[in-house]
């Protein structure tokens, strides 16, 4: 140990270590926030992404229905949608027949 460890109290290494200690819990702890913050950033980038995909299809449906884009994937894909609707309409139809009502549709489709 050199001569300046040998005379520090007890009291001083303790405190120097605790101080030690502080600093890289904030540092750590700033760091956390910091990729935190990125995950959310990702996250909300994420569905961004997916909002806009979600509108290019209604966009495409809409073309699509207008005879101003015709192609085989995007007619199956109409297709399926439209009986999806008319599945989601029949059980409707059948829950407000026995007296139910259904839960509104977040984001009811535009034909």
């Amino acid at each position: 140990m050199s001569q300046d460890r040998q005379n520090d109290r007890p009291q001083d290494l303790v405190a120097d270590a605790l101080s030690r200690l502080w600093q890289r819990s904030r540092a750590e702890a700033g760091s956390a926030a910091k990729w935190a913050r990125e995950r959310l950033t990702l996250r909300q980038l994420r569905a961004d992404r997916d909002r806009m995909y979600q509108k290019l299809g209604k966009e495409a449906r809409h073309l699509h229905e207008a005879g101003e884009l015709e192609h085989p994937g995007v007619a199956r894909g109409v297709a399926r949608i439209r009986e999806l609707e008319k599945k989601i309409t029949d059980l409707e139809d059948q829950l407000r027949a026995v007296g139910l009502e259904p839960e509104p549709d977040p984001e009811p489709a535009s034909p």
